[in-house]
């Protein structure tokens, strides 16, 4: 009857495991739990679409006020059989104005037209089956408005009110509820790539099918106790599961080809004198290019309107071109630090205890030594420490591929990425980095001391630092052969040099201000409520938003910046994870993974520069000459781009 192509995928697991979880899904589905929304949570807002206020409290009542032209929707509800609607809302109006009708659509079409009381009442109505493949009930809510400042007596309100509206339940009806068909067959493909991704990391059979059911159990819990939260992130989730999949492939694939990468024919190894000379050469002529560029760049049009500091200003005089151009964004603030400490004028105000310490110490120490001023010894300190990592950079990537010409590849990519100039300016890159590769140097060689003292650097530098753990961790179990004993031995406390780094930043807050977490405060003021918004999601949510806000909305410098930096991001984690030992691998990922669940990548761009694992196994792709080319081609084109717009006001990571 079946061909035998045909019988054999019948026969494939991966078609058993799909259609076993096709059935299950489609009798989750049938358990009829109610979909409410309740007017109270910050993560309602997401399926509040239009028209609606921030939640308010009153007599213990959480409800929302509508805007007059309001839209609601339950994504993934199902299709097939009637709904019922529950509302519980009233139309308050100040004398003499009087309630007026509302109209309710579902899904653009008008179905119902009713006057509510002015007392908070429920509404129940009879809504007709949905006939989208998708299943959302999408719910317009429309009705007059009135402004409380114009109404009310002594209101200062002057918000455009409609209904106000406490509870929106959907019931479902009799009759058999057909499964949103996108939002099943995602689900069924997370199922089928768990399944995958744990047989392409070499698991048993017995094993990825307890993966796969494992799967198949939380979607299924999901579609029956959070219907509209999994039909909202199943197109993230599946994202996430599948890609994950082919990454693994990707690594299976070059696993049998890793040892070969790694260990080339033996190359002619030149003095150190020579690679010293060579690297400064290197950074002199990097950092002159950079003097140049706001020189040339002197007629571009700057940002006008951006916050007075930033303002692009003429250049007129060397001094200008090579430090007051670019001091601006957090230059200003490391400096604010290095010249008069931390200050903290309380959550609701813009203060320096926003950025670590680890720089301005540094600069602050310069500064005071030669008695320059912070905007001088800041550029120079990143400077010198940039010459350092080369050095490092060098030293690690010669160590891991044997291979003099591809370790000085690695130095020229890091210095030619379009946002390494911040290498050159008063940020925390360059120390940043610096520490990164001393911790990562020492821990290869074994001297955990030393790699603890430099990785609590880094956690006084910056809030990654912390993440340093997993790949020091990683690294010391694996010398110690994955005996657990080891883990009571003194060395191991060199794994947490890193978050102990950051405490003791939020220690000396706490002791100063009273405020162990005014970080955390005000860098959400900065932020404006990107990062307080922000919640741990899938990381395929991130990547999604990401590229779904660059091709929808006006595309910006930043977005575009953001989106590029996030893709050459997972790329080179995934060469890393394919091409380097497995430490490098480690701290790819867990950056990655920070940066993509955290949902804020504002400065993902910036953040980058410190990745310089990624740049190692650029090095080792650009033995062909044809990519090499490419890649500095491209690199130093757009760092020349973006520089220049930094000078004249733009933000850039």
């Amino acid at each position: 009857m079946f061909s035998h192509p045909a019988r054999r995928l019948l026969r494939s697991p991966l078609t058993l495991i799909g259609l076993i979880a096709a059935v299950t899904l489609i009798a989750a589905y049938q358990v009829r739990a109610p979909l409410v929304l309740d007017m109270a949570a910050d993560s309602e807002e997401i399926y509040l679409t239009r028209g609606f206020y921030p939640p308010e409290e009153t007599f213990g009542i959480t409800y929302r006020w509508t805007s007059g032209d309001s839209q609601l929707i339950f994504p993934g509800v199902g299709s097939g059989n009637a709904l019922k609607l529950s509302l519980n809302l009233h139309e308050f109006r100040p004398a003499p104005l009087m309630p007026q009708p509302v109209t309710l659509a579902l899904n653009g079409r008008d179905v119902i037209s009713l006057t509510p009381d002015t007392n908070l009442q429920a509404y129940a109505f009879d809504l007709p089956p949905i006939t989208d493949l998708r299943g959302d009930a999408v719910i317009d809510l429309r009705s007059d408005t009135f402004i409380p400042k114009d109404s009310i007596p002594n209101s200062t309100d002057d918000r455009s009110l409609g209904l106000f509206v406490d509870q929106v339940k959907l019931d479902y009806g009799a009759g058999i509820i057909v499964p949103p068909l996108t939002t099943w067959l995602l689900l069924i493909a997370s199922v089928i790539g768990a399944y995958g991704l744990s047989k392409s990391i070499g698991w048993s059979q017995r094993v990825s099918a307890f993966i796969g059911a494992v799967m198949l159990l939380i979607v299924s819990a999901g579609v029956i106790g959070y219907r509209t939260f999994i039909a909202h992130n199943a197109p993230w989730l599946a994202a996430t599961v599948i890609a994950s999949w082919l990454i693994a492939l990707r690594l299976q694939d070059a696993r049998g080809k890793r040892q070969d990468a790694l260990a080339p024919a033996p190359a002619v190894v030149r003095p150190a004198s020579s690679v010293v000379a060579f690297i400064i050469a290197l950074v002199l002529v990097w950092r002159s290019v950079l003097v140049l560029v706001p020189i040339f760049g002197e007629a571009a049009q700057g940002v006008r309107e951006c916050c007075p500091e930033v303002l692009p200003k003429p250049v007129e005089s060397w001094h200008e071109a090579v430090f007051t151009t670019w001091y601006r964004w957090d230059a200003i603030w490391y400096g604010s630090i290095a010249q008069d400490g931390y200050q903290y004028l309380g959550e609701r105000e813009a203060s320096n205890v926003a950025f670590f310490p680890g720089f301005p110490l540094l600069n602050g120490v310069l500064s005071r030594v030669t008695t320059l001023p912070v905007n001088v010894s800041g550029p120079i300190v990143s400077t010198l420490l940039t010459l350092v990592a080369c050095w490092l950079i060098y030293r690690l990537t010669l160590r891991e591929t044997n291979d003099d010409d591809t370790a000085r590849r690695s130095i020229i990519y890091w210095l030619a990425f379009p946002a390494a100039y911040y290498l050159a300016l008063g940020f925390s890159e360059a120390l940043y980095t610096v520490a990164v590769l001393a911790a990562f140097t020492l821990a290869r060689d074994g001297k955990w001391g030393w790699s603890g003292l430099a990785a609590f650097a880094a956690g006084l530098t910056r809030l990654h630092g912390a993440l340093l753990i997993a790949p020091l961790a990683y690294e010391y179990l694996r010398q110690q052969r994955w005996q657990w004993r080891s883990i009571f031995r003194p060395q191991v406390i060199s794994t947490l040099g890193a978050p102990l780094g950051v405490l003791a930043f939020f220690g000396y807050l706490g002791v100063q201000f009273g405020n162990p977490l005014a970080y955390f405060d005000v860098q959400t003021l900065f932020f404006k409520g990107i990062r307080a918004e922000a919640f741990p999601t899938f990381p395929g949510t991130t990547l999604a938003n990401s590229i779904h806000g660059l091709l929808n909305n006006t595309p910006s410098t930043e977005s575009i910046a953001v989106v590029s930096a996030l893709l050459l991001l997972l790329f080179l984690t995934l060469e890393t994870w394919a091409r380097l030992p497995r430490i490098y691998g480690v701290y790819m990922l867990v950056v990655v993974l920070f940066s993509l669940t955290s949902g804020d990548l504002i400065s993902l761009p910036r953040f980058v520069v410190p990745m310089f694992p990624g740049f190692m196994a650029l090095s080792l792709m650009g033995r062909r000459p044809w990519l090499d080319r490419l890649i500095l081609i491209v690199f130093l084109i757009l760092q020349g781009v973006l520089a220049l717009m930094f000078t004249k006001g733009y933000w850039i990571a």
